[in-house]
This record gives structure tokens, C-alpha cells and sequence, in this order.
């Protein structure tokens, strides 16, 4: 008698729950399963889809793992081959003058397949909404399905949506996010933890004399941090590849850059600090507000505000903005979860990805790449997968993705917090002069204290 072919369902179509939709798919010749993903958005446009990304060499693996070439030949349009002897993809690390404090060594590679197969660190910046929209295509995503909890029986998963609909399914694996229904259910005391750090991010489209003088400052890496003496850090990353901009900009070229902001929440609270958070312009003040504040007044500060300036403060005309969609700029307050937090987790038809799982601070650029790894570790898992071991199966995933990605969150969370610490200016002294030995020693032994090993 012919096997029953088993289902999966996918909650959430983001980077890691579409990346483990292909790898069912690619390895269908293995194991075949019949694949359903579901997202509560109602569409692919319906919401922003975030900013630059760094799919660092374990991401890239794990991304061209879970691929079939057919999907795998797009991956240009999302991340592009980087500008030879123009773009550096690496990353760096200045004080709030734009002294250099860190620049990690970092190979540079023509694509990411020459980062997939870096022994050592190497990243290449990536348009996070552009790289979904390739993993959307082909995919028979159903959207406006709102998962809102399961059921577990013997036989499977009953998986109910908002709508009042519901599917059943042989595994649920929840990549939903980080205020995921699924893991509520499956781990409730698994919680979130909350930084005291408020961070600010925004989209924006920079013309070449701005970039110029940025790198003038910074020097040419990608990613670009600044730290300031009151816990406050900015953050530019952005790719050296002209966008379409409209008839009046044209100018000179225009780059998509990604921002970011934060500072200790308390620096708000201290002051009883009034933002309208619904309103783009009264957030956008804010942080200029803010970096005058804390950054002394240098050619860094003055670029910082610059910046920020070019940050829409209404709703811009979809026709001329130059990107698909657009994220109203707002603040957020960072936040993780480390699924080691809780004691043991109970395996069972029931699993979660990416997000939902291990939300991490955005520092190092950790998030997508364990989201993407998870996907390639619990589809190769799946290979092996019968009526009789699915158990095994799951439990085997999860005992790898535990350990890997709390070591990662934990990894983002000191970083995070070191770096937000206010230190003062004497403090500062002893900070820059550490990083600096620490920086040397980096690149005199072409080693990355900073990476996975």
C-alpha cells in the first residue's frame, strides 16, 4: 500500500519560513511532503519588509542549502554582486568622532556563493525585502490567514486561523515571529526580554555627496557604527548601487541606506521626553533632538543629522518613492528571547523558526542568518522523517537550534548592552583604548573574535 504523503504547515512567510518551504521542495526526491504556508498579511505589499541586511557565511550556506536552482538564480536581485575594488563588505566600529575603535577582518567574495564557502567570517549586505520577494516567487503563499492556536491529537495538528478556519496537518512549525500564537501555546513561559533600550530605524535614499562624506569619515565599510558616551549608537548600512529615483533627483546618483538610533530608555524617562509616536515628524525631531544632545558638534554629528533629515515625515507619493513600500519611523524598544530561558522543552508535532523561537538583538546581524539556518537544519532532519520517528525527528532539530541560537542571543545581548552602557569620558578613554588593542590584534592575526567558529 502506497504511504500517506504527511503535511506540513508553515506559519509565517518570512525570510526562514519560506527558506524551509523551498528545502521541502528541493528535497522532495528524499522525502516528499505536502507543503502548506500560511501569512496573516494580506498580501506581499501589504507591509514593509524591513531594511538592509548581512547574510554572513553561515546564513549564505544555509540559504543556497535550502534553494533549488531555479529559485537560487534570482538571488542577485536581492543581493547583489558586490562593486569590485568600490564596496567593502565589512564592518566597522568608531567613537562619536568617527575615530576608528574596530574593523574586524573580513574577506571580500563575488557572490554569495564565495561567502557560502568562506572558512572564516565574510558577509554581503542584502535588501531584506528584495530577498523575500525572490523566495515568494512560485510559492502558493495563502495569505490573510491569521494562525491563532492549534490542537494537538494523536493522528496530528489542527491549526485554526482568525478567520474561523482551520487545516489539519501532520507538523506545524510556527515562524511567525516574535509574538508568535504558536510558541505562546507550545512554550508559554517563554518570555520576552526587554533591553531598556529604545531604538529608532528608517529606509532612506542618500545622494553620493552625503555618502562621500561619510566615508570620508568612517572609512568604506558597509556597516558603520558609532559609539557616544551616554550608551547612544548609530548605525548606517547601505549598498554603493544607484536606485531609480524620481525626474528632480536626478541630479547626481542617489544609495538606499538603512538607519538606526538608539539610546538608554531612561535618557527619555529622565527628561519626561514627549513624542507623538504615531506622527513620523515628531519621531524624526526626536532623534535629531537626541543627537544633539549627547554627540559633540563634529563633521560625524553633522552628517548623522543630515541623515535623519532625509527621512520622510509624511507618507511619500508611492510613484516617486523609491523603494515598494514604506515604514512610518518609529520607536521600538529591543527586545529578545533565548529559548534556553526555560528548563526543557517538550517535543512533539509542534516546532517553531526564526523568530518565533530566538528573536535576537539586531547588533550583530544574527537574526535572518539563525533563521535561515534553522530552516536548512529542520529540513534536512525531515529527511528522515516517518509516522513512527517524527518525534526523533523534530527533537533533533530542536536540540541543535537550542544550542545554537541561544549562544547567539546571548552573544547579541552582552554586545548589545556593553555598547549601550553609558561610560562617561574617562570611561571612554579606557573603552577606545581596549577595542584598539583588541583591533590590532584582530587584523595582525587575521583573527574575528567576533564570529562563530
Amino acid at each position: 500500500m502506497k504511504q500517506k504523503i504527511p503535511t506540513v504547515i508553515i506559519t509565517g512567510a518570512g525570510l526562514g519560513g519560506l527558506s524551509f518551504y523551498h528545502a521541502l521542495i528541493k528535497n522532495k526526491d528524499k522525502k516528499e511532503f505536502n507543503v502548506k504556508i500560511f501569512e496573516r498579511e494580506s498580501g506581499p505589499q501589504d507591509r514593509w519588509q524591513g531594511y538592509h541586511i548581512g547574510i554572513n557565511n553561515f546564513g549564505a550556506r544555509s540559504l543556497i542549502n535550502c534553494l533549488p536552482s531555479s529559485v537560487a538564480s534570482n538571488l542577485p536581485k536581492g543581493m547583489p554582486n558586490p562593486i569590485p575594488d568600490i564596496e567593502c563588505h565589512g564592518f566597522s566600529l568608531t567613537d562619536h568622532t568617527g575615530s576608528l575603535l574596530l574593523k574586524p577582518p573580513s574577506k571580500q567574495f563575488e557572490d554569495v556563493y564565495g561567502v557560502a564557502n568562506s572558512t572564516s567570517f565574510s558577509a554581503i549586505i542584502t535588501y531584506r525585502d528584495r530577498l523575500r520577494d525572490v523566495l515568494l516567487e512560485d510559492v502558493p503563499v495563502q495569505w490573510g490567514k491569521k494562525c491563532i492556536g492549534y490542537e494537538e491529537t494523536e493522528e496530528g495538528v489542527w491549526v485554526f486561523f482568525e478567520d474561523g478556519s482551520k487545516e489539519f496537518c501532520d507538523i506545524l512549525v510556527g515562524a511567525d515571529g516574535i509574538n508568535s500564537p504558536v510558541r505562546k501555546q507550545k512554550v508559554p513561559e517563554l518570555q520576552i526580554f526587554y533591553f531598556g533600550i529604545t531604538q529608532i530605524n528608517a529606509d532612506v535614499a542618500v545622494p553620493k555627496s552625503l555618502i562621500d562624506r561619510l566615508i570620508e569619515i568612517n572609512g568604506n565599510c558597509l556597516f558603520q557604527k558609532t559609539l557616544g558616551l551616554n550608551g547612544d549608537v548609530t548605525f548606517v548600512i547601505y549598498r554603493l548601487i544607484p536606485i531609480e529615483q524620481e525626474q528632480e533627483n536626478k541630479n547626481e546618483p542617489h544609495y538606499r541606506a538603512s538607519l538606526a538610533f538608539s539610546y538608554p530608555t531612561k535618557l527619555d524617562d529622565n527628561e519626561k521626553i514627549e513624542v507623538d509616536d504615531n506622527n513620523p515628524g515628531s519621531v524624526i525631531d526626536h532623534v535629531k533632538y537626541m543627537i544633539r544632545k549627547l554627540r559633540p558638534e563634529c563633521d560625524l554629528t553633522n552628517v548623522m543629522l543630515e541623515l535623519w533629515s532625509l527621512v520622510p515625515r509624511t507618507v511619500p507619493d508611492p510613484k516617486k518613492h523609491p523603494f515598494k513600500t514604506y515604514n512610518p519611523v518609529q520607536r521600538r524598544q529591543m527586545q529578545d528571547i533565548n529559548p534556553l530561558s526555560v528548563n526543557a522543552w517538550k517535543s512533539s508535532r509542534v516546532t517553531l523558526l526564526g523568530d518565533a523561537a530566538h528573536a535576537m538583538s539586531p547588533v550583530l546581524g544574527l537574526g535572518a542568518n539563525n533563521a535561515i539556518q534553522d530552516a536548512d537544519v529542520l529540513s534536512q532532519a525531515l529527511v528522515n522523517y516517518s509516522p513512527e520517528n517524527y518525534l526523533s525527528c523534530i527533537k533533533e532539530y530542536e536540540n541543535e537550534m537550542l544550542k545554537r541560537t541561544s549562544a547567539d542571543v546571548l552573544k547579541s545581548r552582552n554586545s548589545t548592552l556593553r555598547q549601550s552602557s553609558p561610560v562617561g569620558y574617562f570611561g571612554t578613554i579606557f573603552r577606545n583604548n581596549i577595542m584598539r588593542a583588541v583591533n590590532f590584534v584582530m587584523n595582525t592575526f587575521d583573527y574575528d573574535f567576533f564570529s562563530r567558529k
